[in-house]
């Protein structure tokens, strides 16, 4: 089993590899029917994996990695959704075939080792390459000036050194010379060999690049102006490889600085409800699809990440089953925005004609993904959210910050709703002009057919999460 998961480890920089030198390969279709067989092969081993091994902690090419119930589902939803993009890309990647399905190949190694690796510097390797993976798909695919893309790449590689040199001052040393492997694991046991003040300097590191990869303030608005200058679902899948990491390393220090989290709660509940607030003022005044999707989906993010003020290990559950219904409810929901735009060819809310009244199926996708939006019952947002905020009215927090944020949290709730009905109003009953080629392709309807299906079962049934 140990092979089996070094090996699994390395099959997406394979794939990336053939895929890139395959210079043979001329015809698009070609290129496309391989690469979906490729991510085929890896969710499939996924599943496998899913169901054959609990825990296992192995090491390969001297770093060590560890296979848990966490990372399980994170690595299946992780293959399920990168699947769903190799299959929907058909719509989307018009040019430069070769280079996207490497790059979408990399982009999944990358992450699968990010959720994989204890090892920290492993780990910060993968971010650096994660952002330059980003700058290259969006710079090959902008459609506004490439200046945009190449300042956010020079600003978020600053922001990672100064990430970096937060780690390593006076903590990452004392795992050097002492000869400690420098592993998320074996943080938590070496603290009280560190002064406090690297600690929360390392500390901090993490946070910002957890808050850089989920696109909080002050690292939205570059991220987010962006969204909608390059490829829709080159930014799709930017948003879901920020969404994986972010929630990723999160998921690896909060055990391991959890007295931290502790200390500083009321602070950090007040600076994510400044950032639910600024997100839904903008969720209202916003006149883009792609920004809407943006900020809808930050808000819920936030939302989910109060689980976690509890600090118990039910709540680890919770914070993980509302990761699963967020990223399937989301991916959906950039793909039927994603589709609006390319048939419409813009995704400004004011200039969208009115869908044919033929199209019942693309009418009958675009009522899901909202009625999942302002959180109807038997959909995944619905049981998430209800589960998070029953969860966080059964707490007493000592501050009082923290003791009013269950009601500003239902209270956003309902005003996200109200935001998503606008949108929706505004895409299906406002406009007068009929635009008559809005017909859904095979495989569009397949790509969203399978993410509705998995948006049910996760609502039904979140009791398997727990």
């Amino acid at each position: 089993m140990l092979k089996f998961l070094n090996i699994y480890v390395l099959i997406p920089f394979i794939f990336a590899f053939l895929i890139g030198i395959c210079g043979f390969l001329k015809n698009p279709i070609y290129i496309r029917r391989i690469a979906k067989t490729m991510f085929f092969i890896q969710f499939a081993l996924t599943f496998i994996l899913f169901i054959a091994v609990n825990e296992e902690n192995f090491s390969f090419l001297n770093f060590n990695f560890n296979y848990d119930s966490v990372s399980s589902v994170l690595l299946f939803l992780t293959s399920f959704i990168f699947f769903i993009f190799s299959i929907i890309s058909k719509t989307f990647i018009k040019k430069s075939t070769r280079l996207f399905y490497s790059a979408l190949s990399l982009f999944l190694g990358l992450i699968n080792t990010v959720i994989l690796t204890d090892n920290i510097f492993l780990f910060l390797g993968c971010i650096f390459w994660i952002f330059l993976t980003i700058y290259l798909l969006n710079t090959n695919y902008s459609i506004a000036n490439k200046k945009n893309f190449t300042n956010q790449f020079s600003a978020d590689i600053i922001l990672f050194l100064f990430c970096i040199i937060l780690i390593f001052y006076n903590f990452a040393r004392l795992f050097i010379l002492n000869q400690i492997p420098f592993d998320f694991t074996e943080i938590k046991d070496n603290l009280y060999h560190i002064n406090n003040t690297s600690i929360l300097a390392a500390y901090l590191g993490f946070m910002v690049i957890i808050f850089r990869f989920l696109n909080l303030i002050p690292f939205s608005n570059k991220t987010i102006d962006n969204s909608n200058k390059t490829n829709c679902l080159i930014s799709t899948i930017n948003m879901t490889a920020g969404f994986f990491i972010g929630n990723a390393l999160l998921l690896k220090i909060f055990p391991e600085f959890d007295y931290i989290f502790y200390d500083l709660e009321d602070y950090i509940g007040l600076y994510l409800i400044l950032n639910l607030i600024w997100f839904i003022l903008l969720s209202f005044k916003n006149k883009s699809l792609i920004k809407f999707a943006y900020y809808t989906l930050n808000a819920f993010i936030i939302t989910n990440l109060f689980a976690l003020f509890s600090f118990e290990e039910k709540d680890i559950s919770i914070f993980i089953y509302g990761l699963v219904t967020i990223i399937l409810s989301f991916a959906f929901l950039f793909i039927v925005l994603n589709i609006i735009t390319d048939k419409f060819k813009t995704d400004k809310i004011d200039e969208l004609p009115k869908i044919s009244p033929k199209n019942k199926l693309f009418k009958f996708f675009i009522i899901i993904s909202t009625l999942n939006l302002v959180k109807i019952p038997f959909f995944g947002l619905f049981s998430s959210t209800l589960i998070t905020l029953i969860s966080i009215f059964s707490i007493e927090y000592d501050g009082i910050i923290l003791n009013i944020i269950p009601y500003i949290l239902v209270f956003s709730g309902f005003l996200i709703s109200i935001s998503t009905l606008n949108i929706f109003y505004k895409i299906m009953i406002e406009p007068q002009q009929i635009n008559k080629n809005s017909l859904l392709c095979n495989h569009q309807i397949l790509c969203l057919s399978m993410l509705l299906v998995a948006i049910v079962i996760t609502g039904i049934y979140p009791q398997n999460f727990f």
